[in-house]
């Protein structure tokens, strides 16, 4: 009953049942009046033999007829016989008393008529005569009360009757305006919602239906699915918006990369060789001051060198990985600074983990990325908490949770932003993240993060699954330790 389809089936057999009831209290209702028809014809042979009998009765009382004896002797045969076929049916009309009074008369009638017969036609005494008038006239108001009665009935059978299609007509009008309710409310309103909606929609104005709760019919889950594509159509327009613009910045970084690669490195190289040439007439503090320049040129190097893993899209050497390698090889590398940072690892892997396909290299980067990012929210140190299990439908979920102070949710919306950082002024590029998104990007998957002030931030990264590999041993996964 809780799907559209339900209610309509048990709507219309519901309708069925009643129209079937109908048809046959109709049916029922004609037999019914067939046969009081057929009863009040006997009810009527009843009474005309009885006025037969009354009427040779007649003409014995007054004329004195003995050949009348006999033919009233014949019809008296007649309505015993009538008497004795119809007697359930008097009964069940006017109960036992009237049958067993109308057999009384009928007897005490034919006893007086043999009396009669056997004075051979001279007719009976005044006593007689008037005792055989008064049962006759008994029997023939009981023949009369029986056809009164029994039409009485046929009258009440009609009403039935007619009453019926009656009530077939209103039946159909209330079903007509039910259907019409039930339409309008269960199906035009809410198809009338997701037109709208749609048109909302077309013009880029992403807002769910608020219908269906506590619904499960077709339409609710209809609506549904129309909320989620809308939930998603707002992300992915989200993560266009977002790829658009990392794709513009990434053209126009690597350009400015590639423009400032060559004189840093003809900075370092200079300051390298006037070093190692002139160092033995050099003074302490033009060394000091070289070796800033060298360690800020290669500072600036680093930069231009991130602007250009930021730019890159290309997906060249993807191999099949397994994730807690992956990750057990990535918390390797960071080893030392989770030790400084007094930051302890808590683990949660799935048993059951699919495949993915990617670099290995790009993809510890993103993790590392992740994971001093988490380190640097945990001045005082913390916990950093890694679970591993399926997500969504085709990826692969990695959760990577710190114990620091959270982000502000003003801010939470621009950190995959390039060079957009939270931290002080010359502790960071806000490179970080952005490449970690465009990483995740270049491999299928998508990347989201829930942060709450005291409570930490939490980074979801979602890999699409390469279903159906074993899992590739390749000694290159090794290089980087």
């Amino acid at each position: 009953m809780k799907t559209i389809r339900g209610k309509i089936t048990s709507f219309f057999t519901l309708c069925l049942a009643v129209a079937g009831v109908l048809a046959l209290l109709y049916y029922q209702d004609a037999l019914s009046l067939r046969q009081k028809i057929y009863m009040i014809e006997r009810f009527d042979d009843l009474l005309n033999n009885v006025l037969e009998l009354r009427r040779y009765e007649k003409n014995i009382i007054f004329y004195r007829d003995a050949a009348s004896l006999e033919e009233a002797m014949v019809y008296l045969k007649r309505v015993e016989d009538d008497y004795s076929n119809l007697n359930d049916e008097i009964v069940s009309i006017i109960g036992t008393a009237g049958p067993a009074a109308f057999g009384h008369n009928l007897e005490k009638y034919k006893k007086i008529l043999n009396a009669i017969i056997v004075l051979k036609g001279s007719g009976g005494n005044q006593l007689q005569e008037e005792s055989l008038r008064a049962e006759g006239k008994a029997l023939v108001d009981f023949a009369q009360l029986l056809i009164q009665k029994k039409r009485s009935r046929i009258g009440q059978t009609l009403k039935r009757v007619l009453i019926i299609p009656l009530a077939s007509i209103g039946f159909l009008i209330v079903l007509a305006f039910v259907i019409f309710r039930f339409l309008t409310r269960v199906i035009l309103k809410p198809l009338l919602l997701l037109e709208d909606a749609t048109e909302k929609v077309a013009r880029e104005s992403f807002r769910p239906i608020p219908y269906g709760k506590g619904k499960q019919d077709e339409i609710a889950r209809l609506i549904a699915s129309f909320n989620k594509m809308v939930a998603e159509l707002d992300s992915r327009q989200e993560q266009l918006v977002q790829s658009r613009k990392l794709a513009s910045i990434g053209t126009f970084t690597s350009g400015i990369a590639h423009e400032l690669n060559n004189p840093l490195n003809n900075i370092s190289i200079t300051a390298e060789a006037l070093m190692l040439n002139y160092s033995d007439i050099l003074s302490k503090e033009i060394s000091e001051m070289i070796d800033d320049i060298m360690s800020q040129a290669d500072r600036a190097s680093q930069v231009v060198k991130n602007l250009l893993e930021f730019s890159r899209t290309e997906r060249a050497g993807l191999k099949d990985l397994d994730i807690r390698v992956l990750l057990e090889r990535t918390l390797g590398l960071v080893k030392n600074q989770l030790i400084v940072g007094h930051v302890r690892i808590e683990k949660d892997f799935s048993p059951d983990l699919a495949v993915i396909r990617g670099k290995q290299q790009d993809l510890q980067q993103a993790f590392v990325n992740i994971l001093l990012n988490a380190m640097q929210a945990m001045p005082d140190g913390g916990t950093i908490t890694i679970r591993v299990g399926n997500g969504p439908q085709g990826y692969l979920q990695i959760d990577i949770s710190d114990t620091g102070a959270g982000i502000k949710p003003d801010a939470l919306e621009h950190i995959f932003d390039p060079f957009y950082t939270t931290k002080a002024s010359g502790q960071g590029t806000g490179l970080g993240l952005s490449i970690v998104y465009s990483i995740v990007r270049t491999h299928g998957g998508y990347i989201e993060a829930k942060s709450e002030l005291g409570n930490g931030t939490t980074f979801s990264i979602f890999l699409p699954i390469h279903a159906g590999k074993e899992v590739v041993a390749d000694d290159t996964q090794d290089s980087g330790h």
